[in-house]
């Protein structure tokens, strides 16, 4: 019986043990995986906590970068003002060493705010050297070039603009049979390009090109004038026409009268496009009396004119080309009233009220860069 006890006694001692050994062992386990749960989660914490330093980290770097882009810029500007304010004062030696300056710490900067900074330096250090009484022609080709070949090879409208600009403006500084391959290295590079500003920019320098050619091939000039018209002659291109292109139809017909050619058709294409402009009439009538003073005396269609257009002044016409014209020909009775028609007209153009002087040369873009004028 005591045995059966001790039997019993020690079943349920083992039993009771058994049950605490589960509970123990279950404590444990649970005990282990808390404590690994807490680990992870200690674990992802720091992870997580470390990303968020690392993402703080790189958003500093970011902003830092941005905020130094920035005081780059305002520095950079403020040293373009000084450099304007220099050359106000003709000092311009001192305005070029700011330029230098401007222009070492910007090249190689890709902001595009700085971008235009560093144009702007480069195209006022040109200029400045074209000027008296600094006159360096080589320095100032040489300003442009670093604008060129800073842009040459981009992809970038914008920049592709400026190389544009830089390499019309430095043409100038060579002779006009140069000037006539720069010319046709730009049309060549940009006349397949798709952007539609580039196209633009390349209608421009055909114009150029046909002005440069006035007195020295006027046919090739009337061609080049010839294919640029006609690109607007589809209905859906009409009222795309640019200004250039309407001030290239007056010109034509000017050319046509110089070359002895029909200008019927450009005098028509004037009074389809140009109906609306304030210019048009004044200069299709003065150029009409000045092809008739070939043959005939011309005062009472002058005066006639004159009484019409008492406040017209010519202020974007130029008289040169048929000046040169005129004193070619041969006949002398014809030379002389072809010759008293332009001077009437260019009496006009030069003796406004309250002027001093002409601030304008023919339809030819000036050669300056817009930044140049003091304002």
């Amino acid at each position: 019986m005591l045995k059966n006890l001790i039997i019993l006694l020690i079943i349920v001692t083992l039993l009771a043990i058994g049950l605490n050994f589960d509970t123990l062992f279950s404590n444990k386990k649970e005990s282990i995986q808390k404590r690994q749960v807490k680990n992870e989660v200690t674990i992802n914490n720091v992870e997580n906590k470390f990303k968020q330093n690392h993402k703080s980290i790189t958003i500093i770097d970011e902003n830092s970068s941005q905020k130094n882009e920035e005081n780059l810029s305002v520095r950079i500007e403020k040293l373009l003002k000084k450099a304007h304010i220099l050359f106000r004062n003709s000092k311009d030696y001192e305005a070029i060493e700011i330029y230098k300056k401007v222009i070492q710490q910007t090249i190689n900067n890709k902001n595009p705010k700085i971008i235009e900074q560093f144009t702007k330096a480069c195209m006022q250090m040109a200029f400045l050297y074209q000027i008296y009484p600094n006159l360096d022609k080589e320095m100032a080709i040489d300003s442009y070039d670093i604008l060129i070949n800073r842009f040459k090879d981009s992809n970038e409208t914008k920049l592709l603009d400026y190389y544009i600009t830089a390499k019309t403006q430095q043409s100038y500084l060579f002779d006009k049979d140069e000037r006539g391959y720069v010319y046709d290295e730009l049309i060549e590079k940009f006349e397949n390009s798709k952007d539609e500003k580039l196209q633009k920019r390349v209608e421009e320098l055909l114009i150029n090109k046909s002005f440069e050619l006035m007195g020295k091939d006027d046919e090739e000039a009337i061609d080049i004038l010839d294919k640029i018209i006609n690109k607007y002659q589809k209905d859906d291109e009409r009222d795309k026409l640019p200004e250039s292109v309407k001030l290239a139809i007056l010109n034509n017909i000017e050319l046509s009268i110089i070359t002895s050619n029909n200008d019927e058709k450009y005098v028509d294409l004037a009074n389809e496009y140009l109906s609306k402009s304030p210019d048009t009439k004044p200069i299709l009538d003065m150029l009409d009396i000045i092809k008739n003073s070939q043959y005939l005396e011309q005062d009472d269609a002058l005066a006639k004119w004159k009484e019409e257009n008492r406040e017209y002044h010519f202020d974007d016409w130029s008289f040169q080309e048929m000046k040169r014209w005129a004193n070619q020909m041969e006949d002398e009775e014809m030379q002389e009233r072809v010759v008293n028609s332009i001077k009437a007209f260019e009496n006009q153009k030069y003796n406004r009220d309250k002027r001093e002087h002409s601030t304008t040369l023919s339809f030819e873009k000036n050669i300056l860069p817009e930044e140049s004028y003091i304002k």
